[in-house]
């Protein structure tokens, strides 16, 4: 995926532009700031063993809290495998878990991507995060649609994941056979979602 990165990288800085993400007046595009945002969270919960730099560990059983709650934050890709090439696309992720009743939701949205010979392009609409499971391990059930570049993409699938850090400092979570609708037709996919948190905030007290 890093090299996509780089590829997304170039395109939006040929883009120019700062009137908003898709400006097109003389400052620096902010997208390219998200893109840079992304790869060193990335790099702080995965590593790179390959440079020698360590992630995260999974967070141990006994260190996942029965109570309380705690706000994640941080990026979700997509990549869509369609005829052409690959689109690969790039978004904030938000995500609440509930550790006491495993209550889950959130929202992947403000997505923005190209394939490799397209200009890079905004996404209207979000991904929700409507469900899930702790009791087995962390899944995240999500659905939701996408427009952008002509073309309409519909979600709806479950991605598996787990905690990182003692205590918890993370989370990871991939569906990696989602199926995509693309303008009406089904279509391999990933979604890779990558989050930090502050920490578990406690229940409040009656």
């Amino acid at each position: 995926m890093r090299g996509w990165i780089w590829i997304l990288m170039m395109a939006v800085a040929a883009c120019g532009g700062g009137g908003g993400d898709g400006g097109t007046g003389g400052g620096i595009d902010p997208r390219l700031t998200r893109l840079d945002i992304y790869e060193a969270q990335k790099l702080r919960v995965l590593g790179d063993p390959g440079a020698g730099v360590m992630g995260m560990a999974p967070t141990p059983e006994l260190a996942i809290p029965d109570s309380g709650s705690a706000l994640f934050t941080g990026s979700a890709t997509i990549r869509v495998e369609t005829d052409v090439a690959p689109l690969v696309l790039f978004g904030d992720a938000e995500v609440t878990i509930g550790f006491a009743d495993g209550q889950t939701d959130g929202t992947l949205d403000r997505f923005f991507g190209t394939n490799a010979s397209g200009p890079v392009v905004d996404y209207d609409g979000a991904i929700t995060i409507d469900g899930g499971e702790l009791t087995d391990g962390l899944s995240l059930d999500y659905s939701g649609a996408l427009t952008g570049a002509g073309e309409n993409l519909i979600f709806d699938g479950t991605m598996e994941g787990q905690f990182l850090g003692d205590p918890i400092g993370a989370l990871s979570a991939a569906d990696l056979e989602a199926d995509v609708i693309v303008s009406g037709t089904p279509t391999d996919a990933t979604l890779v979602v990558i989050a930090e948190t502050d920490g578990v905030e406690a229940p409040t007290t009656p």
